[in-house]
């Protein structure tokens, strides 16, 4: 009998596919063509058994005799020797003098096709509706002009390597030029065991050679002319073998690679998982000058291969729907960045690909589907989540460590070897290797943050009776205080969402959060209301009753705070009006999103919110100490018509005489009206009534200890631009250092409102220090943080603050120009009336121009 031949086997491959008349076969195929099979010879290969041969399912082994027998027969031979023997007579074995590089080529070129139709069979999204990745040519670019032998793409589980490497492939094959590209993907290195043969020997005989007869082609330089050779090999990782398997394999490609190091037209190229890397680098990387590493993007788990970013993601969704129109917001985009949730998110929705589905617990509902799928519903599913749950036990949330080293859980991974292999083999858990000359060093780690946030809240729900209550906050803000707390407090609430623990929302007034991270979470929480609001005709009873109550004061003022203001905040406070709130709390709900109004200076929704506003009787206005209707009246009168709503400011000079302390509302509630309140007075730019304000608040208003952060904050950058109009550098500087020495602190937690008041004061502190040459810079980041949360408030006062100053347009006319520019054309989109700021020594000929037209009323001087 003739012995098995990898390169006479992939040609009956092609033979079977002719006979079906099948030229590209797809998963789909194998179940037809497994009928044509027992239809012409009477003998079955499974659907299986056919998608492991044509590379959609992962095989070990090589067929059996049975298949080969059977699909030869189909071919119309008598059995697999015939096909051989038949093979032979076609082509008469080849001599010295017929080898050349061509030959060469066609018979790579043969099993490269193979290779490549297998991993596009198998991409996630098809592969017609994938990109290229420009990465992958910047550092192919880079390896090829340098004096390299070998490159490897290093990165996680579901970066995209193998499609992006295949996109390059596919354009290397059609440019037409004389290099050899041999690709395999790792499965098909099994073979090698298989055949008993050196990795050398078999990829010789694999392109119908002899080890004398291809190496005089090799280094033949007239026949190769400037052709390169390319051996690929995709996914090369322990996990797809035994330890001693791989290690063989590892040997043999390292004396391949040791063998043709020297010659520049080999070229050795690998991915593989970051870990694997770290894990063996020190066998491949013994000659570092001939390995090119790219460009590394994440040097502790030595990432060469970086996320889509914006662009790709658009191109991506273009690719797939053409007719996609809805954009999508940055922070949101970032959970797509990762190819393996574009994914997810693709399978979902392919029939009907958009955007408009996506929002901010999409992420987490993707992450969900994948754990479902791969450790819920996977071989050792029980082993798997008793593993998990032992290794978070013996994690240190208090120091941040949640890494495990191997040698100390070592009992654990052997009493649950199969299911760590499984955890290993899907990217859920990796290991890193990070043993030096005095030490072993080996942790394992789960595969991204996701999965550990994930794992770490169903431990404290388990160990809790599945039950989210206090004790699961208190054990969350007691042992939990780094990046991680705020996605396992979110896993925590999807849990209780899909629990039916609603109820449960109220005591999220009791984790302890910066405003940043509370902002985020709001949003969150925004979503996932609207998203059971959205489907309550398919919920239960529970769900659609919870809707149909008054949200409760815990939950509801829990979503109030000026520092909130955005434009996903909108959503949030549109999502609480579902609820059957009292007039009380739908008043504060609209004073909040005509807040978003202002900040955006969009005047038909100042002008909606108002309407709604006046809807309500005015006797639900009497528990407000500052009628927030009042109040939004005067700020949208300015900037409609440019009129000062005299009646208003005139009943805040009463309360900051004589502050009323008979007022019944939440803090939260109250501490939004007076921050709206004390920022219009700014209209009038008379800082000593700001002041005023400032200190009547003080003796009504005593904030939490929650709200010292936040609350305070606003006060005094309310304070500061009084005393810029004073021009009492002094106070404004004591004012900017304090808040500075507060910022540097919880930088990371202020929220985009909060950054761009911080931005709006340096500015000013630049102006009062002659300091213009800090001026550009911190304008374009307040530019940046404006642009991000929506902000055309924070950007219409500072440009009007830097042109009402002479000494900028004498040191930097160029800059004053573009600010002029900016200012016009954002009144302009906006339709705001560039008539209404003038500079401050002429508000008061404005105020007198105002007192005029309203007939000279005595009353107005009391404005003043």
């Amino acid at each position: 009998m003739i012995s098995f031949s990898p390169l006479l086997f992939e040609t009956l491959k092609s033979r079977v596919l002719e006979c079906s008349n099948i030229k590209s076969i797809t998963p789909g195929d194998c179940k037809a063509l497994s009928s044509l099979i027992y239809s012409k010879t009477k003998l079955t290969i499974s659907e299986t058994t056919l998608k492991r041969v044509y590379g959609f399912a992962y095989s070990k082994f090589r067929p059996s005799l049975f298949t080969i027998e059977v699909m030869a027969k189909y071919c119309g031979f008598d059995g697999w020797d015939n096909f051989c023997e038949s093979q032979d007579k076609l082509s008469p074995k080849t001599c010295n003098d017929n080898v050349d590089w061509k030959t060469l080529s066609n018979n790579a070129s043969k099993i490269t096709s193979f290779t490549l139709q297998a991993l596009k069979n198998r991409s996630g999204i098809p592969f017609t509706q994938t990109i290229k990745r420009k990465f992958l040519d910047d550092h192919f670019d880079e390896f090829l002009a340098g004096d390299y032998t070998a490159t490897v793409f290093t990165a996680p589980s579901g970066y995209g390597k193998t499609i992006g490497l295949c996109h390059w492939i596919d354009e290397k094959i059609a440019s037409g030029s004389d290099d050899i590209i041999l690709f395999f993907s790792s499965s098909a290195l099994m073979n090698v065991f298989l055949s008993g043969r050196d990795l050398n020997d078999w990829l010789l005989a694999l392109l119908g050679y002899s080890p004398q007869d291809d190496i005089s082609v090799l280094f033949d330089i007239n026949k190769r002319r400037d052709g390169k050779f390319y051996f690929i090999i995709d996914g090369f990782d322990e996990h797809m073998f035994k330890i001693d398997q791989f290690q063989l394999l590892l040997h043999q490609l390292t004396d391949i690679f040791s063998f043709y190091q020297s010659h520049d037209w080999f070229k050795l190229i690998l991915t593989m998982r970051s870990a694997n890397w770290i894990n063996n680098r020190h066998d491949m990387e013994f000659s570092n000058e001939k390995w090119f590493m790219g460009f590394i993007t994440d040097d502790n788990l030595t990432t060469n291969v970086p996320l889509f970013n914006i662009q790709e993601i658009k191109e991506l969704c273009v690719k797939i729907n053409p007719n996609i129109q809805s954009s999508i917001a940055i922070d949101i985009a970032n959970n797509f960045n990762h190819p393996l949730y574009f994914q997810f998110y693709y399978k979902q929705h392919k029939d009907d690909f958009t955007f408009n589905n996506v929002d901010h617990i999409c992420i987490y509902d993707l992450v969900s589907v994948f754990i479902l799928n791969k450790v819920y519903l996977g071989h050792y599913a029980t082993e798997k989540l008793l593993l998990l749950k032992e290794m978070v036990g013996q994690m240190d949330f208090t120091n941040g460590v949640y890494e495990l080293n191997k040698l100390k859980i070592h009992d654990l991974l052997k009493q649950y070897s199969h299911a760590y292999n499984e955890l290993i083999s899907i990217g859920f858990l990796r290991e890193v290797n990070i043993s030096s000359e005095i030490q072993f060093k080996t942790r394992v780690q789960f595969g991204n943050n996701n999965f550990l946030e994930y794992t770490i809240a169903k431990k404290l729900l388990l160990n809790n009776n599945s039950k989210f209550d206090l004790n699961v906050i208190n054990i969350i803000n007691d042992t939990i205080n780094d990046k991680h707390k705020l996605p396992i407090l979110k896993w925590c609430i999807m849990h209780a969402v899909k629990s039916g623990q609603q109820e449960s929302f109220d005591l999220l007034a009791h984790i302890t959060l910066s405003p940043k991270e509370k902002s985020e979470l709001i949003i969150f929480l925004g979503d996932l209301l609207q998203k059971i609001c959205s489907s309550l005709h398919n919920s239960d009873e529970a769900v659609v009753n919870y809707f149909k109550q008054d949200c409760s004061d815990g939950l509801f003022y829990y979503f109030f705070g000026l520092e909130f203001v955005s434009m996903d905040y909108k959503n949030t406070l549109s999502t609480l009006l579902k609820f059957n709130l009292s007039n009380s709390k739908k008043i504060i709900a609209y004073t909040g999103l005509a807040t978003i109004a202002i900040m955006q200076l969009d005047i038909k929704k100042m002008e909606e919110y108002l309407t709604r506003l006046k809807a309500f009787p005015q006797d639900d206005f009497q528990q407000f100490s500052i009628n927030p209707l009042h109040c939004l009246e005067a700020i949208y009168q300015y900037f409609k018509y440019g009129v000062i709503k005299k009646d208003f400011f005139a009943a805040l000079t009463s309360f900051y005489f004589n502050p009323s302390t008979n007022n019944n509302l939440n803090k939260k509630a109250n501490e939004l009206i007076y921050l709206l309140a004390g920022y219009s007075l700014l209209i009038l730019q008379r800082p000593f009534k700001i002041l005023r304000f400032i200190n009547g608040l003080k003796t009504v208003h005593k904030p939490g200890a929650a709200a010292s952060f936040s609350y305070n904050f606003f006060l005094k950058a309310l304070a500061s631009g009084a005393y810029y109009f004073l021009d009492d550098k002094t106070e404004v500087s004591g004012i900017y250092n304090s808040i500075a020495l507060v910022y540097k602190q919880e930088e990371n937690s202020a929220t985009a409102f909060m950054k761009a008041r911080f931005y709006s004061l340096k500015i000013k502190l630049s102006i009062m220090n002659d300091d213009y040459a800090a001026i550009s810079g911190y304008l374009n980041a307040l530019m940046q943080v404006c642009d991000e949360s929506g902000d055309k408030l924070s950007k219409l006062f500072v440009y009007n603050t830097l042109l009402n100053n002479q000494h900028l347009m004498n040191l930097d006319p160029q800059l004053f120009k573009q600010i002029s520019y900016n200012l016009t054309r954002l009144l302009r989109e906006c339709g705001i009336s560039p008539e209404i700021f003038v500079k401050p020594q002429e508000a008061d000929a404005v105020l007198l121009k105002l007192k005029f037209n309203n007939g000279g009323n005595s009353g107005f001087t009391d404005l003043l």
